[in-house]
This record gives C-alpha cells, sequence and structure tokens, in this order.
C-alpha cells in the first residue's frame, strides 16, 4: 500500500473523529464528537439517549472506522429484532460506507459487509437474537465471537434480551477488542441500565448521556411536541427526550418497553378477515382515528379532525372500501352514536357494530367496565409481544413550519403506556379516564382507543366475518333484536 495512504491509516485509527471529518467528510455533532473522542480510548462504551441526537449513526461511524483502520477486523452488530437492523443501522452503516472514500475496498450485503479480498477473515456481520427464543437461545447469539480485532455493537441496546449480554465479556479477550451499547433507556432494570446505574458495573463502562433538547440534530419543536403531548414528567419525555430510564411507577398500566417491542413485529395473519376500530373525537383538540386490523397485524391508520358525523362517516364508508374491510368496531358514546347512525344507514347494517366502552366487563370484580377489560386486554399482549405495529415512517409540520419525522408505531405505543391505573371499591381495575389524564397535562389517547375498541372483536372476528355461516348467524341475531349480534348477551365474546 502506498506510504501516504498507510500514514493517513495510521492516523485515522488514533482518532475516529478525524476519520469520520476526512474518510466521511462529515461533521459530527458536539454530542456525536463526545463520543468518537472517547470510544477511541476505552474498551466499553455505553451511550444512552433521547430521539433523534444520531445513535444510530454514530454506531454506523465507528462500525466503518473500527473495520477500515483494522486488517482483518470482526464486526458484529445487533439489536432487539431484524427490523430494527435492516431498516435502521443497516441502513445508516451502507448509506455512509457509500460516501466514504474507502468505498470501493468493501461489498455490501443485506447482512453482511466484507473486505473485497478476503471475505472470509475481514467483515461485519448482522446478528439479530430472538425475543421469542429460550434463554439459553438467546445467549448464543453472539457467542464464539473472537479476534485481535473484533467490536460489538448493540443498538437499542435496552430492548435486547438480557441473555444475549452473557457471552459478552468472553468475548473482549484481545487487547483492541471493543464493545458499544447505544439506545434509549427505556427500561430501569437490565444490562443496558445496569451500565448506566449499577454502582457494581458501571464504573468499568465509558458512560455517555445525550440529551435530545442539547442536540444540534433535534429542533426545539421536537421536544416542544413530546412535551405538550404527554409532559415533562412523563416516562416518553423522560425515555424519548431526556434519555433518561423511566421512573418506577406502578400505577402505569403498560409499560413504553412492552408496546414498543411489538413495533414491527411479524405475525401471520392467515386468512382472517380485516376490520376497522375508530374511536370518534369528542372534543376540539381530540382526533377522530380509522385503524384497520387483521388478526394482531395493525395497519396505518387515519386521523381527522374538527369533523362532523356525516363527512366523517363518508371517510370511514371510503376507507372500509379502499381497504376491502370486512367489519368496523365503533365507539358508539356520544358524537359516536351519530356516526355509527349514519354508517348502519348508509350500508353498514350488517357491519358495523356500536360499542359502549362504559358498559359492564366480564368481570365486575376483575375490571370496572368494558373500558377497563379493553385496555387490560391490550395490555397483556403487549407484555407478550403478540402485536405488530406498523414501522411506516411520516413527516409532519410543527406549529412553526419545520417538519418531524416520525414511526407511527411509537406515536401508539407512547400512548398506550399513558394511562395510569387504580381500583375500584370492589377491588376491579380502573384505568385512568381521558378527562383524568387531561387534567395532569397529557393528552387523549386517541390511537390506542382505537385498538382497544378493536380489540372487542378480536376473538369473534373470524367468526364474524370470516365465513358465509357465521355472517348468517349475524344476521339472524340482530334480526331477534340483538344489536350487536351475538346472541342473548351482548358481551359473550368474552367467553368464547
Amino acid at each position: 500500500m502506498n506510504k501516504s495512504v498507510l500514514e493517513k491509516l495510521r492516523q485515522w485509527k488514533q482518532s475516529p473523529l478525524l476519520f469520520v471529518t476526512e474518510c466521511i467528510q462529515v461533521t459530527p455533532s458536539k454530542q456525536q464528537a463526545e463520543a468518537l473522542v472517547s470510544f477511541g480510548k476505552h474498551k466499553r462504551t455505553t451511550i444512552r439517549s433521547g430521539h433523534g441526537c444520531g445513535k444510530s449513526t454514530t454506531a454506523s461511524w465507528l462500525i466503518m472506522w473500527f473495520l477500515c483502520t483494522r486488517p482483518y477486523a470482526k464486526v458484529a452488530c445487533t439489536a432487539p429484532t431484524a427490523r430494527q437492523l435492516s431498516d435502521i443501522l443497516w441502513s445508516e452503516l451502507s448509506k455512509w460506507l457509500r460516501k466514504s472514500v474507502l468505498a470501493d475496498e468493501f461489498v455490501i450485503q443485506k447482512d453482511k459487509i466484507f473486505h473485497k479480498e478476503s471475505p472470509k477473515e475481514w467483515w461485519c456481520r448482522a446478528i439479530s437474537p430472538s425475543v421469542k427464543a429460550g434463554k439459553d437461545e438467546q445467549a448464543e447469539t453472539l457467542a464464539g465471537l473472537h479476534g485481535d480485532h473484533l467490536l460489538i455493537v448493540c443498538d437499542e441496546a435496552s430492548g435486547i434480551p438480557d441473555p444475549v449480554f452473557i457471552p459478552l465479556e468472553g468475548a473482549l479477550t484481545q487487547e483492541d477488542n471493543k464493545v458499544l451499547l447505544i439506545g434509549n433507556p427505556t427500561k430501569n432494570k437490565g444490562y443496558f441500565w445496569e451500565t448506566h446505574f449499577d454502582p457494581k458495573i458501571r464504573n468499568n463502562w465509558n458512560r455517555l448521556h445525550w440529551d435530545s433538547r442539547k442536540s444540534s440534530n433535534v429542533t426545539k419543536d421536537m421536544t416542544d411536541y413530546f412535551a405538550n403531548k404527554y409532559g415533562i414528567d412523563s416516562n416518553v419525555f423522560r425515555i424519548r427526550v431526556a434519555g433518561e430510564p423511566p421512573l418506577e411507577d406502578e400505577r402505569t398500566l403498560i409499560s413504553l418497553s412492552w408496546a414498543q417491542q411489538c413495533i414491527g413485529t411479524e405475525v401471520g395473519v392467515s386468512d382472517e378477515p380485516l376490520y376497522l376500530g375508530v374511536d370518534v373525537a369528542r372534543y376540539g383538540d381530540d382526533k377522530s382515528i380509522i385503524l384497520p386490523r387483521q388478526g394482531l397485524k395493525i395497519f396505518d391508520w387515519e386521523t381527522f379532525q374538527g369533523m362532523n358525523t356525516i363527512t366523517l362517516g363518508g371517510f370511514i364508508n371510503q376507507t372500509y372500501r379502499d381497504l376491502d374491510a370486512q367489519g368496523i368496531a365503533m365507539d358508539e358514546i356520544g358524537v359516536g352514536a351519530g356516526v355509527t347512525d349514519w354508517l348502519i344507514k348508509n350500508g353498514h347494517t350488517r357491519t358495523c357494530f356500536g360499542i359502549n366502552v362504559s358498559g359492564s366487563s366480564s368481570d365486575n370484580t376483575k375490571y370496572h367496565r368494558l373500558r377497563d377489560e379493553l385496555w387490560c386486554r391490550v395490555r397483556d399482549k403487549c407484555m407478550r409481544g403478540q402485536y405488530s405495529f406498523p414501522t411506516t415512517k411520516v413527516r409532519m409540520l410543527s406549529e412553526s413550519g419545520n417538519v418531524l419525522e416520525t414511526i407511527i408505531g411509537e406515536e401508539l405505543a407512547s400512548e398506550l403506556s399513558m394511562p395510569l391505573y387504580s381500583f375500584d371499591e370492589k377491588g376491579a381495575i380502573l384505568v385512568e379516564s381521558k378527562r383524568d389524564m387531561k387534567k395532569r397535562g397529557v393528552m387523549s389517547p386517541n390511537i390506542a382507543d382505537a385498538l382497544c375498541l378493536s380489540e372487542y372483536f378480536e376473538t369473534t372476528a373470524t367468526a364474524l366475518w370470516g365465513s358465509d355461516k357465521a355472517k348468517q348467524a349475524a344476521r339472524n341475531a340482530r334480526s331477534n333484536g340483538n344489536k350487536n349480534g351475538f346472541g342473548s348477551d351482548s358481551n359473550s365474546w368474552m367467553y368464547v
């Protein structure tokens, strides 16, 4: 190799910051520059970060630095899911590598990057754990990694199952072995949390903390959005803006980490019917939501504000036709009653079912009302990671005209984590009402409510809409005076 090139590689090896500015030719933020400088000096680095600070970008730069400045380097990358590896980290890594002056030295594939001259000895691989696998299988994710020049990168580290980290220390046996943990601190326990807060463990780590409010990559509009929607005292604000772990609050019904693990999860829907969960706005700043669902898969929803019942009914009908949906689960309290009536009068006598969430639950010793039972059913599925929330990126204009980008599944996950819960005089679960949430400065969780409404039919959707026989049975029940078409008990779905 040319002497001048060798000298430049030696300089870059000593300084990740110099490598980024010269090889990739980009200027990092102050927070990113701090990480680049400190990473070169330490074996173990852990970074907890708010949203939008450029954590995955920084991880991709450090991967490139290590891969390009060491002969026969090996880099293993992992994240909670294959989607997060592919759509986020691998996307960033591919983008910056192509822009670098060393792009021609490497080949980029779907889950591997390798040096052209030594594909088997000089590489970077994407290795995703299985969150549904047993502990022993999860522990095998990073097992067997060794080499003179080895880097292990764990993106969104808070969501990675703890057993994955078991072989980590055993892999860092050589002088030039390094590890990077980076992510939003979505949990207040676990391996990632311990590297920042456990007094026995944290001193072994180079610890960095990125607050979104201090990042030049984040606009004030974004942080104001989270402050206004969720409140600065909320766990959503702590995690996604302040870069701090959630506070221990036993009153939170659904933890943010439970809901977030459902984003992008792959689920099978077989031949289950697609139907709509519709939450109708009641107040000026609330929004009406049309949420499509098929089995446990949630699709991109539509949002409407300031719309009369007839116009909203028209949009629901249009969405129903466009998606070839088979049913509608409607909120029929207040304004929703008018929308339900309009839909039934306009051809949805057999497909639209109004739901009164203030009605009785299947067991009033466990759940105060139907609304509380539906929220608890959603909680249980989030806890087990059974849903699949959409990963679509959307852009929206802030009040000052700036463009904000978010993944809509994050919006749903955040809303699900907002309500608190208590118990009534019988000891049954009582989920915080929208009115009480607004009193403490939290906006109405309309998307989450639409999901809860769809949950009403989760166990009976196939029977109700999935076959001619089931549809005929529902029609017969309706003709006998049962509004919901479930026989003598309108809540009979609870016993299926």
